[in-house]
């Protein structure tokens, strides 16, 4: 797997559905493990990665002003899956 196919499954499982994170915050969420086994990643490398997410639609950017955030996007349900949910 390349480089920012690794980092998008990492931040995937960093984001929150619930709390928008700012920067600083997915840095710090961020495995200890997996930042001790790339310590290649750069902040620019983040910043990348998360614009790619957004434009993936998996994840959404929430603009305060000066600090931005991301939040994760709940996958939507689709019509057959809802469907099968009413008769079951």
């Amino acid at each position: 797997m390349e480089k920012s196919e690794i980092l998008k499954d990492q931040l995937l499982i960093t984001l929150s559905y619930f709390e928008p994170m700012s920067l600083e915050y997915i840095y710090i969420d961020l495995d200890q493990d997996f930042a001790l086994e790339h310590p290649e990643l750069s902040i620019e490398d983040l910043k990348k990665t998360l614009n790619q997410l957004v434009k993936e639609k998996k994840i959404k950017q929430v603009s305060d002003h000066k600090n931005p955030k991301w939040i994760r996007i709940y996958p939507q349900k689709t019509i057959w899956q809802r469907i099968r949910s009413l008769l079951a």
